[in-house]
């Protein structure tokens, strides 16, 4: 059984929704350019919008064949990116990599939360989905919310990946899950 992605979601203040070509100057601008944002990830920083377009491009190439599910996390009131949000199915399991922009006013950390609890909540209820898990590094800021969103600590990965934005080669990061039981098959 194939994972349906989620389309759109909309909380009071924020929507959820597919990254789009559109979306490449904001992405850049908010997002993948701006060193303190993409110290933490595996992904090399920005210097061109044209690399947040390929980024955007090989999200949608993703959406297509079903390997990967970009999103953008966005105010209502104003269009301002506040998340990129990418999902990766391989059931049983979903792997989610969050990346909050942390310019300005973008930040909105209680709506946020909540956003991403209720998108947790959304895929976790899908058939074929018993796991969703998340790195993130040990010394960066992102596991301090992974328990406030429903995660648990599995284990301390070392040398998980690289943290090119630090100059880093091999990186250790905690691996954090999120379960529900899945079914006993009777076998005959």
């Amino acid at each position: 059984m194939p994972y349906e992605p989620i389309l759109r979601m909309e909380t009071a203040t924020l929507l959820l929704r597919p990254l789009e070509p559109g979306d490449t100057q904001m992405v850049f601008e908010q997002m993948l350019s701006d060193p303190d944002t993409v110290q933490d990830i595996d992904i090399v920083r920005h210097t061109d919008a044209s690399m947040t377009h390929e980024y955007i491009t090989e999200a949608l190439v993703g959406w297509k064949v079903g390997a990967v599910y970009r999103y953008a996390l966005v105010g209502k009131e104003n269009g301002t990116l506040t998340a990129l949000i990418e999902l990766t199915p391989r059931l049983p399991q979903i792997t989610i990599g969050v990346v909050i922009s942390r310019k300005g006013g973008y930040r909105r950390r209680r709506t946020g939360i909540a956003a991403l609890r209720e998108l947790l909540r959304r895929v976790l209820e899908q058939p074929g989905v018993y796991r969703i898990c998340a790195y993130c590094a040990v010394d960066g800021l992102a596991y301090s919310s992974m328990e406030r969103l429903g995660f648990k600590r599995e284990a301390l990965l070392v040398n998980y990946e690289a943290r090119p934005n630090r100059g880093l080669l091999a990186a250790d990061s905690y691996l954090y899950a999120m379960t529900r039981p899945a079914p006993n098959l009777a076998f005959e």
